[in-house]
């Protein structure tokens, strides 16, 4: 948003007419006015504020902001400050040119701003809570211009999938137990997480377990979607399998959610005799 504001100001001006002759001065009368103004072709201020910020951020970044105070006028601004407002859940980290926080705003004190000058000021925050921001900044002078941006703090889930089995080497006719653990490392909800299952030719079904249900057809074991999982939250899936034959085999599980663009997968190996 860029708004401009020029400050006129207009004086009147009456003059007398004085006639010098030989001898002392004489006032014969006044004579008339004129009218002087201070507007933008005649020495007047014209400040503006624009402000500038990225649209997006994940939770954990820093973002920047600029602010541009710019006098377009034909006459120099004085006393110009500058208030920034710091939004909660953004975090001040720094700013430059000499600005300071003072409470919730950051403060610039620039001074003269000359005629066709422009000052630009930098702020830094780090985005720490996820929600959608409004960022105010003003300038003031003899008058004053506002300007806002927004910026929108999101997270991203980052679902980690492990499989390990117990024990390992089994003996043909032995269970052994794949535990698959889903951990969302992320910032954010991941939801419809689903994991499908498939066990090696040398292996049989005997039982799933977990936070969903397991189905078991031929050889693949498929749980029902999860929800949801929060950030930092884990999800534990058991399959128990008996070994039919000897081999070194592998136990696959791929694993899909609203989040993910391809499958994940990951594969265990268990050692039969």
């Amino acid at each position: 948003m860029k708004k401009q504001i020029a400050i006129m100001a207009s004086f009147m001006l009456v003059f007398s007419i004085v006639a010098v002759v030989a001898g002392p001065a004489q006032h014969i009368g006044t004579a008339g006015w004129a009218l002087f103004s201070t507007g933008m072709g005649a020495g007047a201020p014209a400040v503006s504020i624009t402000k500038e910020c990225p649209s997006l951020r994940y939770v954990g970044r820093n973002a920047e902001f600029t602010i541009t105070v710019s006098n377009t006028g034909s006459g120099d601004a004085q006393n110009v400050v500058v208030t920034d407002m710091i939004p909660a859940g953004i975090s001040y980290i720094s700013s430059d040119n000499g600005g300071s926080r003072q409470g919730n705003n950051i403060v610039w004190r620039i001074g003269t701003l000359p005629a066709g000058k422009s000052a630009v000021l930098k702020s830094k925050f780090a985005c720490n809570t996820i929600g959608d921001f409004s960022n105010t900044a003003k300038v003031t002078y003899c008058a004053e211009d506002e300007a806002t941006c927004d910026i929108s703090v999101k997270g991203i889930p980052a679902i980690l999938i492990e499989c390990v089995d117990n024990p390992d080497p089994i003996e043909v006719g032995k269970n052994v137990t794949y535990t698959i653990t889903v951990t969302n490392q992320g910032t954010a909800v991941g939801t419809n997480i689903k994991l499908d299952c498939t066990l090696p030719a040398q292996e049989e079904f005997i039982s799933a377990d977990g936070p969903t249900r397991g189905t078991n057809s031929g050889k693949s074991v498929t749980f029902a979607p999860l929800p949801s999982l929060a950030p930092k939250a884990t999800a534990t899936f058991r399959v128990t399998v008996k070994g039919t034959d000897v081999g070194d085999v592998r136990f696959r599980v791929e694993m899909t959610s609203d989040q993910l663009t391809s499958k994940v997968m990951e594969t265990e190996s268990t050692n039969i005799y």
